[in-house]
């Protein structure tokens, strides 16, 4: 799909946004924007439509927009900021990582790796290799059995999750990807989220999984049974995958979702 937008299509997409209304926009640019998916057949806003006339506004008012918190700390830093960040939180009391989508999607796999490795198409000596080093993604994409896989999340119980868990961080891989996971992180998630919230969870990643693999925000936090999602930006805005993907998470999971702006000293 050619998703080339054209300055009338750029003006009309704000337009319809901002206004709620198609009044004053010439059909063939309508047309053109339900082919290239950001309307519906009857001109209403799709999420990429969304997503895209969000992507346009200043940080703040995109956090506005989405209902989400925005915060500005002062800090110093070389390098990559989102450890720096983490670390920030961490003297606050906080376990974290800053995998983005990763954090989640291995406390996921966690609760579903026996089910996993139970239908796994590789050898024996392989199964918990790959099912460990596997991106959640692509074990639930297109996968006939992901509601097998999603509901053993059901019958996981917290000695086999921390087992499972324990698995996965010592497979290479994962270690090089998300090296900042913990256990005492993945058994505060444990505790801070119910199998209900996790089943629906994972139900709307399997919807679309490489959808949903991005725009996640960068840390994921966990304090007191309260998880947080916060988003580490220094000079850019929230782009158009974490205008799609932070909306619908926000809705499944009953937690804070952020932007941390930084500022160096």
């Amino acid at each position: 799909m050619d998703l080339t937008i054209s300055k009338n299509m750029d003006r009309a997409l704000k337009d319809i946004y901002l206004s709620n209304s198609i009044n004053g926009i010439n059909k063939s640019t309508l047309n053109a924007l339900v082919r290239k998916e950001m309307l519906t057949s009857e001109y209403e806003l799709t999420n990429n439509g969304k997503a895209y006339a969000i992507s346009k506004k200043p940080l703040k008012n995109q956090c506005l927009d989405l209902n989400i918190d925005y915060q500005e700390i002062i800090i110093d830093y070389i390098g990559k900021p989102e450890p720096v960040v983490l670390e920030y939180f961490k003297s606050q009391g906080y376990l974290g990582a800053t995998c983005e989508g990763n954090s989640i999607f291995n406390v996921l796999k966690a609760f579903m790796l026996d089910a996993i490795i139970k239908n796994s198409i590789h050898t024996e000596e392989n199964k918990l290799k790959y099912a460990c080093m596997t991106f959640l993604e692509a074990q639930l994409y297109n996968n006939d059995r992901k509601d097998e896989l999603i509901n053993s999340i059901n019958f996981t119980s917290k000695e086999q999750f921390i087992k499972n868990f324990k698995m996965i961080i010592s497979n290479n891989f994962i270690q090089k990807t998300c090296p900042d996971l913990s256990l005492e992180f993945a058994i505060l998630m444990f505790d801070a989220i119910d199998r209900d919230t996790y089943i629906k969870l994972a139900t709307k990643i399997a919807e679309d999984s490489y959808l949903y693999r991005n725009g996640w925000p960068d840390l994921t936090l966990v304090k007191d049974n309260i998880v947080e999602f916060i988003e580490v930006k220094a000079k850019d805005k929230l782009h158009e995958s974490q205008l799609i993907t932070i909306p619908v998470m926000k809705d499944i999971l009953p937690f804070k979702f952020g932007v941390c702006r930084i500022k160096r000293k």
